[in-house]
This record gives structure tokens, sequence and C-alpha cells, in this order.
């Protein structure tokens, strides 16, 4: 009995040491996080690691800020929003009229690859606010799988400016369109054109947590796989090569695979656009499933 009592504080006391609060200044509505830089997450993400504001996120206090009243577990999540003509740096100069709030788990998995390599499991929760809905003809990227900007380069895929903009690898893309939020899957070039499901319909969307968990292989092989569950739903598979190819990065000599970024992406906002806010939380990854899922039970998946 009293091993069990040790044991049961000894747990309590890891919870509360991962529960960390954030800076005070995160907490401020009027506060502006700086681009390509790491923020502190008070969870622990396995093998995702640390959590980066991208390069070009837009520099308003509303664009990304913590949240405390609508949570998927602990006591904060990341809230995303983005209005219309939002944008930073060269996303502004761009001819498709981009801007993102958008953050980036850059991951180290295995530690001989810069990304994720091999097979990994995922989880993340994601709120969708009523209000929030697709912005035809710009689009909204949720979620996207991409691989690094070297990656990109070594394969001659930049345009005559340098920018890596035009053909990036993105084996795995998640959009909100007019019927709900969809998966896209190509493995090879994003302007090569994709393979688009639905995953999540607009009847279903709005006011409640969607629960991730993701297994897949990352390979230039044809072992590959994606199998995604939803609350408690299987609602997507596919088989195959899930990037194009096997490529090292030059500066270091490690293995280049995806990297997940999270939060707005719009493009192509040729007219005025509706605000659209987004919640994620619960961030998880690792090599099982029972050390990366918290809200489905491994031994009883949907099939």
């Amino acid at each position: 009995m009293k091993k069990l009592l040790i044991i049961f504080f000894i747990l309590i006391l890891s919870s509360f040491a991962q529960a960390k609060d954030p800076p005070k200044k995160y907490l401020d509505e009027n506060y502006v996080f700086k681009h390509s830089k790491f923020i502190k997450w008070p969870e622990k993400t396995g093998s995702w690691g640390k959590i980066e504001t991208h390069g070009r996120i837009a520099p308003n206090p509303w664009n990304l800020r913590y949240e405390t009243k609508i949570v998927r577990d602990g006591k904060y999540s990341l809230r995303f929003e983005m209005r219309d003509g939002d944008c930073h740096r060269r996303d502004c100069d761009r001819s498709n009229k981009a801007g993102r709030s958008e953050v980036i788990f850059e991951g180290n998995y295995p530690s001989s690859a810069k990304g994720h390599i091999g097979n990994v499991w995922y989880a993340w929760s994601m709120y969708i606010p009523e209000g929030t809905n697709h912005i035809r003809p710009a689009y909204t990227i949720l979620g996207q799988f991409k691989m690094p900007s070297d990656y990109t380069k070594q394969l001659n895929r930049v345009n005559s400016s340098g920018f890596d903009e035009d053909c990036p690898e993105i084996p795995i893309v998640f959009k909100l369109e007019r019927e709900g939020v969809t998966i896209e899957k190509d493995g090879v070039l994003q302007c090569e054109g994709y393979g688009r499901e639905l995953i999540i319909p607009t009847k279903a969307l709005h006011k409640k947590w969607h629960d991730f968990l993701m297994n897949v292989n990352w390979t230039d092989k044809e072992d590959g796989f994606i199998d995604l569950w939803i609350n408690d739903k299987l609602v997507y598979q596919s088989k195959g090569k899930t990037f194009g190819k096997l490529l090292k990065r030059k500066k270091d000599g490690k293995k280049m695979g995806p990297s997940f970024r999270f939060g707005i992406y719009n493009g192509k906002r040729k007219i005025p656009v509706k605000t659209q806010v987004a919640y994620y939380d619960s961030f998880r990854s690792g090599k099982k499933c029972k050390k990366t899922a918290l809200f489905h039970d491994c031994n009883n998946l949907p099939k």
C-alpha cells in the first residue's frame, strides 16, 4: 500500500512539473509574438520538441495568443486569428496576397534527422468557433507537414527570385473548405496537385474540440502509410511513399523529413475576406501510440 501511495504522489508531482506557467507577458492581450522565436509551451510534446513562430508570422497582438478559457486540457491553448490583409515581411509582397499566423514543430526525430523520419505517432486537438468558415476563392491552411527548404533547393524547385514558394514539397495539408476540413496528400509536389478527402464536415465542425491521432511512416519507399483518427472515427488511410526522395542536409548531413506547421495560413486573398479564428491544444508526438494518444484508446482504435 505504501508503495502505491508513493507512486501516486510521484505521478501527481510530475504532472505539476509539466504544467509550468508561461511568461506573464504571453498572457497580455497586447503582446506581439516575435517571428522565428521559440515560445515557452508549458506542456511536454514528446518528439515534437519546441514550438517556434514562423519567420513571417503576422505581427499583431491578435494573430497569436495564449488562451485560458477555451482549452482542451491543462490551463492553456494557442489561439490564432487572421484578419483581412494581415501579413508580414515577404508574404506581403507575394502575388497571391498571402498571410499567416503559423507556428512550427521542427522536430529532430530520430536524432540523425531534421524533421521526422520513419514510423511516428501524432496527437493534437483543434477547435473552430462559430463564424469561422471558408473564404473562397482565397484558401485557408490549418496545418501542413512540409519538407525543409534545403530539400526544396537541392531538387531545384526554387523560382528565379530564390524563394521556395512555387513548388515546395508538402506531403500532408489540412484545409478549411466550403464542405469542411479536408486532408490533401500527394507526397511529391504541391504544384502537381493533390487528392482531397473530407475529414470533418461543416455541420459537425464548430464549437467543439476535435481530437486528432495520426500514425505515419515517413519514407520514400512504397511501405509508407498514413492512418488518421479524429474523435471516435478512422477518417483517412493512405498507402505508399509519404515523401518524394530521402535526402540529407548539406550543412550537417542529417536526413530530411517533414515538420508540422499549424495555425491559420491564407493565400489568394484577391478580395476582402472575413476574420478566421482557430484554437489548438494537447500536442504530443512519439514512437508509440500509448505514449502519444491523449484522448484515444490505443487498444481499441476504430477500424
